[in-house]
């Protein structure tokens, strides 16, 4: 059966297993909390996948297995936290290397600019091998999608490729389906953000990219505002109905609910 293109196997922007690692993350907190099936059912990913992947990350080490609760389902601890990117084990529990375009993007947001002769030499390490050709070739699909913007490239000056900052949308890397699609997806916004479709300037499709991203951290900003709020509001509603403090804890409450409704429009 032929593979799925990647963006058909991603949700909300992220792998399955990265699902998987936050509901891990969040359920930890609660002693009892962290089982097989509320995993499954905190990152909506299916009860045998979350299972195959919590024990693999029981023989890295990561988490422990404190107790059967049925045939599919069991409680676990969570013994160490590597915080927000999904631990990358086999099956086996043992460490998977990045891909070698996982290393371009990486490295293009350390550095900032790259040529394709140095993508390729980042992009080699822990026994993955990248061509100069196929580095080329995803730094040109990046700036298709209007990531980088290229610079030089005559004899005896290789091109440079620069990452624009306000255009990084996060750590996954942007997948260029050249011989598939012929576009650019972007897990990370869970989005396609340039095809051959629709034949935008870089410059044109890199300002498209902008507003994506932007939505993204007003979205991400907004979620994370939520609990600020509730602990706001319980706080207001323990001074006492004379305190003037509570009158301004309400209308403070009352701007930052106008502002999330005013920049969320």
């Amino acid at each position: 059966m032929a593979r799925k293109p990647i963006h058909l196997t991603m949700t909300g922007g992220k792998l399955p297993r990265q699902h998987m690692w936050e509901a891990i993350r969040s359920l930890s907190r609660d002693p009892k909390g962290l089982t097989t099936y509320n995993v499954a059912r905190l990152s909506s990913q299916d009860d045998e996948a979350v299972g195959s992947y919590l024990r693999a990350l029981q023989k890295a080490g990561i988490v422990e297995r404190l107790e059967s609760l049925g045939k599919r389902n069991a409680r676990w601890k969570l013994t160490r936290d590597e915080g927000a990117e999904a631990p990358r084990v086999n099956k086996g529990g043992q460490r998977v290397p990045s891909s070698a375009v996982e290393n371009v993007w990486r490295t293009l947001r350390i550095l900032g600019a790259l040529s394709a002769a140095e993508a390729a030499e980042h992009a080699s390490v822990n026994g993955v091998t990248m061509t100069e050709l196929a580095a080329r070739t995803y730094l040109q699909g990046l700036t298709l999608a209007g990531y980088v913007t290229r610079t030089d490239g005559t004899p005896g000056k290789p091109a440079r490729y620069h990452l624009v900052r306000q255009r990084y949308s996060g750590p996954q890397h942007p997948v260029y389906q050249r011989s598939t699609f012929e576009q650019v997806y972007d897990p990370n916004l869970d989005q396609v953000v340039w095809t051959k479709d629709i034949p935008d300037s870089p410059e044109l499709a890199g300002l498209r990219l902008e507003k994506a991203c932007l939505e993204k951290a007003l979205a991400d900003l907004l979620a994370a505002a939520k609990p600020i709020e509730r602990l706001a509001g319980r706080m207001v509603a323990q001074f006492h109905p004379d305190d003037s403090e509570r009158t301004e804890g309400i209308e403070a409450l009352r701007l930052f609910n106008d502002l999330a409704r005013e920049v969320s429009a």
